[in-house]
């Protein structure tokens, strides 16, 4: 038997290649605004930053653990809870309690001071210092 042959109008045919065209005009056009928005607006409070920050402490505390959380930026505030949601999204599975009441504290900061004097006033000591500002405390006595 032989092959059907199906004739395609013109009209059909160009305006499937109409279309395609505009799909990738519209594509190459979001892609620019795209790539504009993300310079204009890059990551606040750098979020995407955190997982190199946090991949000692991920390593050197069980998955299962619960960690209490210190920072020098109080809670409540949108610097605060940043800093709290992005530490707690990339310790993930580990757990983050938003006070120094655990065995061991994650020390959050952004800025250098004195880890120590700071871990003393919550009666922790330092278990070990990440660098950045990322400290893990442990609760004396304990």
């Amino acid at each position: 038997m032989p092959a059907a042959s199906i004739k395609v109008p013109l009209a059909v045919k160009a305006g499937v290649t109409l279309a395609a065209l505009v799909s990738l005009l519209g594509l190459t056009e979001y892609a620019r605004f795209e790539s504009a928005y993300q310079r204009q607006n890059a990551d606040p409070y750098k979020v995407t930053a955190q997982f190199s920050r946090f991949a000692d402490v991920r390593a050197a505390v069980p998955a299962t653990a619960t960690l209490g959380y210190l920072s020098d930026q109080p809670l409540g505030g949108t610097a605060g809870d940043a800093l709290f949601n992005s530490a707690q999204y990339v310790l993930a599975p580990r757990l983050l309690q938003k006070d120094a009441a655990e065995n061991l504290v994650l020390g959050n900061f952004t800025r250098q001071a004195d880890f120590a004097a700071v871990g003393a006033q919550s009666g922790l000591h330092i278990e070990r210092n990440f660098g950045n500002g990322v400290v893990l405390f442990r609760r004396d006595g304990r």
